[in-house]
């Protein structure tokens, strides 16, 4: 148990952070409803202003092999990859991994995930 009172504004963010992403990591994310899946959406980008992350673009949502990805425009692009993307890869970018993050001098990292053209492309024309 924690007592509150006893810790500081730095304490306690890194307590919220480490509540927000145990809770999103014991969520089933398959075979949700879109509604539920949505709710969910919200609680993620909740966790993500909280740990200071920002965005110029997160609201859309589309169809995407098979899943519902959603499209991310992040404010800093030194360290962040824009592009379609799944609540699982959301979820792990809470964590500074996956798809998401730019491993610096990580060549192996852009091989696999690729470059923002080419990440989950999807050819609406198709």
């Amino acid at each position: 148990m924690y007592d509150l009172e006893a810790l500081d504004y730095h304490q306690l963010a890194q307590l919220r952070d480490a509540v927000n992403q145990r809770m999103l990591q014991l969520r089933r994310t398959t075979g949700l409803r879109l509604s539920e899946l949505l709710n969910l959406f919200e609680q993620v980008k909740q966790t993500l202003r909280d740990q200071g992350k920002e965005w110029r673009s997160l609201e859309r949502w589309q169809y995407i092999d098979g899943q519902i990805c959603f499209w991310l425009n992040p404010a800093d692009q030194s360290r962040y990859r824009m592009g379609w993307f799944s609540i699982d890869d959301l979820i792990r970018w809470s964590y500074d991994s996956g798809p998401i993050v730019i491993v610096e001098n990580d060549a192996a990292s852009e091989e696999q995930w690729g470059t923002w053209h080419d990440t989950r492309a999807y050819d609406l024309a198709a």
